[in-house]
């Protein structure tokens, strides 16, 4: 909030509208959370993509599409939204048609059956695409209202429930998923179109929460939207100045290539380690959820104390992640278990919500938006490139190079998280640079 606006509204009526706006953002985060899970990226489409293709680059893309498309957009969301002073119908709007996507998908997969493999993966990219691409345009609006409608204390509470709450619905849903992917569920694609259904009906109803937000001023408006003359060579004066922000954005994108592994770790449980997919996913998806959960409970707590730690503690644990796949090779499958499930720690809800949670609380209220946007667009650059290397890795060296590279990326993200990230709260931010407003 600028400093105006937080004079003219006082404590008590702050925090009355933290407190309304909580049980909304939670319900918004669950749904979102949860639609995700269900055919998550790591587990879910990369197993079901490996049925339509063998091309392990093809495989990495689809499973990093949201992480792509998502982010994508966000800086030119940015530029212009940082005309509006009130951001919520910028998250309302563009949610109602994008959320449908998912469901639409999984009628076209049962419509065109199992003789369409080509045609199948073609609509998946399309539709997948659509609701990543849609869904970054309000990811910047989202963030800027997680920081002016929330406090630290609420944001914090609320990104940790959030991550609890799934995390246990998902180990629920779990053996579900097996039985649907198993011997005795329907047969493929309507197996994987089931997934993606329930996905897609609990993607239409997270549209509702954002309804019932209670905006609080934020950042000013301005009065002229920059030029890209103008806005371009202001943003490199950011992150040449701004050296805690630079640094972030380093994280990010070591993080955005240490998961070019991701798609990966299920394709080496059920070709080279022996597992089905009916036994590989559900047990993954478990391990990983049981981690997430652990550390949702811890990032409860200590993410409003120092949410900095929590983000050097995730890093750490999920670097044994590729170790323990490593490991499983001459030891066996319960070794990759044990990476998923300490990898949950840092698993994408958790590390998200300790990432936006540092970047919305060190940005200047009139910069969120761009700070937001220019890193993530960023990481989407990142993301775009990292399944091809990882895909590329593993198609011609193998899986084991792959992670061996995975893991000298997080090494380097721990570093720079560990060197050069302030803590938000015991250290004052740094004078940004002026993005114009008027040209």
């Amino acid at each position: 909030m600028t400093d105006s606006a937080l004079n003219e509204i006082s404590p008590a009526f702050r925090e009355r509208v933290y407190r309304h706006n909580f049980p909304y953002f939670l319900i918004d985060n669950i749904l979102f959370t949860l639609g995700l899970g269900i055919i998550g990226a790591t587990t879910v489409i990369p197993d079901f993509v490996r049925h339509l293709t063998d091309s392990e680059i093809l495989i990495g893309l689809a499973s990093g599409m949201f992480a792509i498309g998502y982010p994508l957009p966000q800086l030119f969301i940015a530029r212009y939204i940082v005309g509006h002073a009130n951001k919520k119908w910028w998250f309302v709007g563009p949610n109602i048609p994008v959320r449908f996507m998912m469901l639409i998908f999984a009628a076209i997969t049962v419509w065109l059956g199992k003789d369409q493999p080509n045609l199948i993966l073609l609509a998946f990219f399309i539709s997948y695409s659509i609701m990543a691409f849609g869904d970054g345009l309000v990811g910047v609006p989202w963030a800027d209202l997680t920081g002016t409608s929330l406090d630290n204390r609420w944001r914090a509470r609320m990104f940790g429930m959030a991550a609890a709450i799934t995390g246990i619905v998902m180990l629920i849903a779990a053996p579900l998923i097996g039985v649907v992917l198993g011997e005795n569920g329907p047969a493929f694609p309507n197996n994987y179109a089931i997934l993606f259904g329930a996905s897609g009906i609990i993607f239409a109803l997270s549209i509702l929460p954002g309804l019932f937000f209670h905006e609080l001023p934020g950042g000013r408006a301005v009065e002229k939207i920059p030029s890209l003359a103008e806005f371009l060579p202001d943003l490199g004066r950011v992150l040449r100045d701004d050296v805690p922000f630079r640094s972030y954005i380093f994280v990010r994108m070591f993080t955005s290539l240490f998961m070019m592994a991701d798609p990966f770790y299920i394709g080496f449980a059920t070709t080279e380690l022996g597992l089905s997919s009916a036994v590989a996913v559900p047990n993954l998806i478990a391990m990983l959820t049981i981690g997430s959960v652990g550390g949702a409970l811890l990032y409860t707590w200590l993410g409003a104390r120092n949410n900095l730690l929590y983000i050097q503690l995730a890093l750490s644990s999920v670097i044994l992640l590729p170790v323990c796949a490593l490991l499983a090779g001459m030891i066996g499958p319960a070794v990759l278990y044990i990476g998923f499930l300490v990898a949950g720690l840092a698993s994408g809800s958790n590390l998200f919500s300790c990432y936006i949670n540092w970047l919305v609380g060190y940005a200047h209220p009139d910069q969120r938006p761009i700070y937001v946007g220019l890193s993530n667009t960023i990481a989407a650059v990142v993301s775009m490139i990292a399944p091809v290397i990882g895909g590329t890795i593993a198609q011609y060296l193998g899986y084991r190079p792959l992670f061996v590279v995975s893991l000298a990326m997080m090494l380097c993200a721990l570093f720079v998280a560990v060197r050069w990230l302030p803590n938000i709260g015991t250290e004052e931010r740094p004078e940004y640079t002026e993005i114009p407003a008027v040209g």
